[in-house]
């Protein structure tokens, strides 16, 4: 397998004819990724943080932002009651100027994919895993560089992926958890938190 490192951007193995982005487009993508690195660990306490940007046809460019988190016992990010976990985010985000430069389209689409064990005397072994996946496409200013509104766009997909994960994964296991097998009385059943892992 090869691939590009974003920090150092070079291919490993060394790959002679392997395509870079754009000196600007390198800039912005070193930019991206010293900035998500500080994202994750405000909004992940931790985890691992990737930014690749790479040039289209149509005069525009696509960015994918890659967050990482494991929540395993054995790993140094141990969390709560899990046994194992992790919480995978990918944004990709295709950005096309107006040929005026002052508007662009941005066209976001993040997929989320979350798995967790726990294990305890009161419930026994518990295992959830999924995945959800939205679109967000929105016509914004330039003004303020594609940066902030990238980073705007997913710190909001990111707030409703959490809520729908919360509503839909969440929500619906405790409330089957509870119709097949009732917790005894004065006894409220508690699922793991909701937040990323």
């Amino acid at each position: 397998m090869i691939y590009r490192s974003p920090w150092s951007n070079r291919y490993f193995p060394p790959l002679e004819d392997g395509p870079l982005p754009s000196e600007e487009l390198r800039n912005l993508e070193v930019e991206g990724n010293e900035v998500f690195s500080i994202y994750c660990d405000q909004y992940y306490e931790g985890g691992i943080s990737s930014v690749y940007m790479w040039e289209d046809d149509n005069h525009g460019f696509v960015a994918c932002f890659l967050i990482k988190k494991n929540g395993s016992k054995a790993g140094q990010e141990k969390r709560g009651h899990l046994q194992e976990g992790s919480w995978d985010a990918i944004h990709v985000i295709e950005v096309s100027p107006d040929e005026d430069g002052i508007v662009a389209h941005y066209c976001l689409t993040s997929t989320v994919m979350l798995s967790l064990t726990t294990e305890n005397k009161t419930s026994g072994n518990f295992k959830l895993a999924g995945s959800i996946r939205r679109q967000m496409n929105l016509d914004l200013s330039m003004a303020e560089g594609h940066l902030c509104n990238m980073g705007r766009m997913i710190e909001d997909m990111e707030s409703k992926l959490r809520n729908s994960l919360e509503q839909v994964y969440f929500g619906k296991t405790r409330e089957m958890v509870c119709t097949l097998r009732p917790p005894p009385e004065g006894v409220q059943i508690c699922l793991p938190e909701s937040r990323p892992i």
